[in-house]
């Protein structure tokens, strides 16, 4: 319902626009019974495009109202309302038609689109007058050659190429309007010509001028001549105006279809390319649409011709850059792979918490890099025994992982023969020290555990001091001897401590990592600060006091990077 009345009201704003600009003309520029002219003679067509066919059978209402207000007979304004509708209509949907994949179908920004409004302009001014011409015929003795007919074919395209091309200039601007809106543009609009359709609209502007002024001036010699005969007077004027309108026209657009294909339509290819290059995602089709369009223009002598070999250049080079980029990052990215599967293949070696009545422990650990050297191990031997170990290699990245993986599989293949923390320490130095060709080295923590009594042995390899606490007491640094480091020289011995936990006391190894690590103004952690999270934390479970030293590390960083991992391994007698 509301399309219905939409449409009425079209019809009846375009029928009242046609009668108030078209009746006075009647009266005021009268040239025969049958004729005058016609200011709006182009609405029919424009109302057309612009609204469908209700601009166009408003136009035709409102000529039927204004012939029966003349006195016309019945036998000239009835078939004269068909004939409103014909050469309205047609023209304004073959227009629509040619222009059924633009955004804008007002905008003539192309030399073929004002080229194919001119010929639909001539061809539809003929039609009117032949067909005006026959309806005229019903009633008086008229030849479809003669004086009227031209009469009528020249009011029709004058007035569609004067009154016409401002107003397809004018929809396109409102068009453009609208366009912006529905792409919610905040900006404030502004005319948007391009270079192409700038030198259109001013040598069309230029021809209308100057035909309508040359014909104007002629008016007063042509009056002379022809006297109170208006059909001859306005042919003439007519014929000067047309002639001039054809010559001037056409004239440019052969001129303006040359700069096109030369100058503005290369530039404005130039333009697009860089306008657009940022907003296709695929690097690829952006080079390949920019050599694509220079290449046409590579030929052309002129500046167009330089920009185009540049731009051809420029998007080869890129071309070549671009798969380099790629090769790299191909490379790069089959690296962090690898690194991603390695780091996989390092956690799942590390152990998991093992499950021991009257025993708790808990590890982690946080890589520097994808992969580190930090472990940890533990691992049952026999029915009362468990070995534990904490591990730190030298370096990081890929290397010290590596070595990590050897130096955990000789330890834990050691005390998995029943070799004592010193014995399996000093065995595991030598294998690594014997083919150790890049100078690395591990500090070590190896402990073993009766955990029915309670009974520690453990053998220190260069490794951080742990933090021990008894059940009513609070953390201290546990007073041993730090030996060498494994795989820094064969045949060194290292000594056994022991120590008896009772249900209650905690140990908490860790790597340096953590005392180590810095904040933006390159300060340590510290031990200091580690020992007194512990004891802040020291009634809570091994789990979470691990996680109150993790998150107090990093918050002491802070957006320092981590330059080194972090490991611990805590185990509590219950």
């Amino acid at each position: 319902m509301k399309k219905i009345h939409k449409y009425i009201l079209i019809a009846i704003i375009c029928g009242l626009i046609f009668f108030v600009l078209g009746y006075p003309c009647r009266e005021l520029f009268k040239i025969s019974d049958t004729t005058e002219v016609r200011i709006v003679a182009a609405l029919p067509l424009l109302f057309g495009i612009s609204f469908g066919f209700a601009g166009v059978l408003g136009c035709a209402i409102a000529n039927l109202v204004a012939d029966i207000i003349s006195g016309y007979d019945a036998i000239i304004f009835i078939p004269g309302f068909f004939v409103q509708i014909i050469y309205g209509y047609v023209p304004a949907v073959i227009w629509n038609r040619l222009r059924r994949n633009d955004k804008n179908k007002f905008k003539l920004d192309k030399v073929y689109k004002n080229v194919q409004y001119m010929i639909i302009v001539i061809l539809d001014s003929l039609a009117a007058a032949f067909m005006v011409v026959s309806v005229i015929k019903l009633k008086y003795d008229e030849q479809y050659l003669s004086m009227l007919s031209a009469n009528i074919f020249f009011n029709q395209f004058i007035t569609m190429v004067i009154v016409g091309f401002p107003y397809l200039i004018c929809a396109s601007l409102i068009c453009q309007r609208k366009m912006r809106k529905k792409q919610n543009k905040s900006t404030k609009f502004i005319f948007s010509f391009s270079l192409n359709e700038k030198f259109i609209l001013f040598f069309l502007a230029t021809s209308i001028i100057i035909s309508v002024a040359i014909g104007t001036a002629s008016y007063p010699s042509i009056a002379l001549k022809y006297g109170e005969n208006n059909l001859y007077l306005w042919n003439y004027v007519y014929f000067y105006i047309g002639a001039l309108l054809n010559i001037g026209i056409w004239v440019s657009l052969g001129f303006l279809y040359y700069m096109e294909r030369t100058i503005t339509k290369p530039i404005e290819s130039m333009s697009e390319i860089a306008k657009t290059f940022g907003q296709n995602t695929d690097i690829y089709e952006r080079i390949h649409n920019t050599l694509q369009k220079c290449h046409q223009y590579i030929y052309f002598t002129s500046e167009v011709g330089k920009l185009a070999r540049s731009y051809e250049e420029m998007a080869t080079e890129l071309d070549e850059y671009v798969k380099h980029l790629t090769e790299a990052t191909a490379k790069q990215q089959k690296v962090h792979t690898e690194l991603s599967i390695a780091t996989t293949i390092q956690r799942a070696s590390l152990s998991k918490p093992v499950n021991v009545e009257g025993f708790d422990n808990y590890a982690m650990m946080r890589p520097a890099l994808e992969v580190g050297g930090d472990f940890y191990d533990n691992l049952m031997i026999g029915d009362d025994h468990l070995a534990l170990v904490i591990a730190d290699v030298s370096g990081k990245g890929v290397p010290a992982a590596l070595f990590m993986m050897v130096s955990k599989i000789v330890l834990r293949h050691n005390l998995q023969q029943g070799l004592s923390p010193a014995e399996a320490l000093s065995r595991a130095n030598d294998e690594l020290a014997e083919h150790n060709v890049h100078d690395m080295f591990v500090t070590c923590l190896c402990g073993v555990l009766n955990i029915k009594t309670g009974h520690l042995v453990y053998a220190n390899a260069g490794h951080e001091k742990p933090f021990i606490k008894h059940a009513n007491g609070d953390f201290e640094v546990a007073p041993l001897k730090s030996g060498f480091v494994l795989a820094g020289m064969e045949g060194y011995k290292y000594k056994e401590f022991e120590v008896q936990l009772q249900p209650g006391d905690t140990i908490f190894t860790y790597t340096d990592g953590i005392p180590e690590a810095t904040n933006e103004k390159d300060e340590e952690f510290g031990m200091e600060r580690l020992q007194n999270v512990l004891n802040e934390s020291k009634n809570d479970s091994i789990r979470l006091l691990c996680r109150k030293v993790r998150m107090a590390v990093k918050d002491f960083a802070g957006n320092a990077p981590q330059f080194d991992d972090i490991t611990m391994l805590a185990f509590k007698m219950k």
